[in-house]
């Protein structure tokens, strides 16, 4: 793999396919790399306050015998809150690798071209590639054919649906996307996924109307952010009628973030067995624990 882990533009098939077997190893046989990170430190920041990033960051390198060190990301900005150079290369120094969450993906970038480090993005305005990895380590445990199935994908989330669409084109699975108007994947990484879907069987289609997509989809991955607007457009996303008379009797939910108003919500819409929520939270730690194994491998800080 490539040093980092800022989108999964630089990951090839081969590649991918090796990081979900990892994962299988790792879950199965958790013992087994208990001391994979021993002696190493890995830093942690987040831009924006979340519990399931910072507590599975945190989870993932102790289990690992790493030590987990949570930075303040306002440390890594100058007073224009710009990316702070020095900052960064103190950090080079300091540790063995950096995980960061953040709403910029310019300060990945940036990074990237001042520290050594491996730099793992947690999730960015751009991409979500540890979510998007986890997600198809999730539908693997339930298909074992990527390239048998038909994913929908019903939401806004920009990063989420750019890192799903390349994941899709990694994994050769078709991928139905239907997003609201003004939402569209950017041009360049659907043509990204078209070059590395040329090995595989892969297959999307873009449209507005989520009740195309879901039709005959096999796992509807959903990740709408905005349930009170009054676009007559947004509202054909909502989590309800018609769209749901559309789905297959059968077929998987996914969701980009776990809550509990969102699960109360579902308890009476789908049955729990149809749920894949809480398997792909605890699936984030074990992605998570695979990909950190895989770019963290010489200490290289200089105290």
């Amino acid at each position: 793999m490539n040093k980092n882990l800022l989108s999964l533009d630089k990951i090839s098939v081969y590649q991918f396919s090796k990081l979900i077997d990892l994962t299988f190893k790792m879950k199965e046989k958790p013992n087994k790399f208990k001391d994979s990170l021993s002696g190493f430190i890995i830093g942690g920041m987040f831009q924006n306050t979340s519990f399931h990033s910072s507590a599975v960051f945190q989870v993932a390198v102790s289990s690992l015998k790493g030590e987990a060190v949570c930075i303040k990301y306002s440390d890594l900005q100058n007073k224009e809150n710009k990316l702070s150079q020095l900052s960064c290369q103190c950090l080079d120094r300091w540790m063995d690798g950096i995980v960061i969450e953040t709403s910029n993906h310019n300060h990945l970038t940036e990074m990237e071209g001042i520290v050594k480090i491996p730099i793992i993005n947690f999730g960015s305005d751009c991409f979500s590639p540890c979510q998007a990895l986890a997600d198809f380590f999730t539908i693997k445990e339930h298909y074992k054919d990527f390239t048998n199935i038909k994913l929908a994908f019903i939401g806004n989330q920009k990063n989420i649906c750019h890192s799903l669409l390349l994941a899709s084109a990694l994994a050769g699975t078709y991928i139905h996307i239907a997003v609201p108007k003004n939402n569209e994947p950017e041009q360049e990484v659907i043509d990204l996924a078209k070059r590395k879907g040329k090995e595989t069987r892969f297959n999307y289609k873009l449209t507005q109307n989520p009740q195309e997509a879901v039709s005959n989809a096999d796992v509807i991955y959903y990740s709408y952010l905005s349930p009170d607007s009054s676009s007559k457009n947004e509202k054909e996303f909502h989590f309800k009628n018609p769209l749901l008379s559309s789905i297959k009797k059968d077929a998987l939910f996914m969701f980009s973030i776990p809550s509990e108003e969102r699960e109360k919500n579902l308890q009476n819409r789908i049955p729990s067995n149809q749920s894949l929520i809480f398997s792909q939270a605890d699936n984030r730690l074990h992605i998570k624990k695979a990909i950190m194994v895989s770019l963290v491998k010489e200490k290289k800080r200089e105290i």
